[in-house]
């Protein structure tokens, strides 16, 4: 990932060698997260459903080229894990004794987007986004799930106001939807039998951001 995002602002800033305007900037969104789970038990089959909700204030960097055409095509990196959610349930396996503690966090975000001028203010925004989702459960029934990588999409609109010296503010709003992420838990033996916890997640958000950066 760390490659693939190093690449990316490299191609970017390699455009701006042709006298191209080139973009850089921070941002900070408030972000609500829903996550929808659903277990399905290894010894009966048994599907456990649970909807998570988690309020969190992401930063992020970003770096732009902008077109002959005015369309700024850029990228936006998310340095820091936020956190999916997470829960403690009471013991509900006949065979082991325990609450069972689930969480799960998003890292490595990445998006490639595209924003698209609406007259001298408004743009609206495209992107495809990529990150990876880590189980950090703590199961009395011994099972551990991994890590999935999903990728899904991003819309939104914003409003854009340029300043001194080439800087600039953005205020938009954004929905992200992502591609659902299977996971398969440890394999554990029950009954001379060899079998697996799996756990379907969704994940979705909504968010407000807000940035300044400077022009090139």
């Amino acid at each position: 990932m760390k490659k693939l995002i190093m690449f990316l602002v490299s191609a970017l800033f390699a455009f701006s060698v042709a006298n191209a305007e080139t973009r850089i900037g921070i941002s900070g969104a408030f972000t609500a997260l829903e996550t929808s789970g659903t277990e399905t038990r290894k010894a009966n089959s048994t599907k456990t459903s649970k909807t998570v909700e988690e309020d969190v204030l992401v930063p992020s960097i970003f770096a732009e080229y902008v077109t002959d055409y005015g369309v700024a095509l850029g990228v936006d990196y998310i340095p820091v894990e936020a956190e999916l959610g997470s829960g403690t349930g009471a013991n509900d396996d006949a065979e082991t004794s325990g609450a069972n503690k689930a969480s799960a966090e998003i890292t490595g975000h990445l998006t490639l987007y595209a924003l698209v001028p609406m007259g001298e203010s408004f743009y609206l925004k495209a992107g495809y986004a990529m990150t990876s989702i880590d189980t950090t459960e703590t199961l009395a029934t011994g099972t551990a799930y991994g890590n999935e990588t999903v990728n899904g999409y991003t819309v939104g609109v914003g409003l854009a106001a340029d300043a001194d010296n080439g800087y600039f503010y953005r205020l938009e709003g954004t929905y992200s939807d992502y591609e659902d992420a299977d996971f398969n838990g440890t394999l554990l033996t029950e009954a001379s039998a060899s079998v697996r916890n799996k756990v379907n997640a969704e994940l979705e958000a909504l968010a407000i951001r807000f940035s300044v950066g400077k022009s090139f």
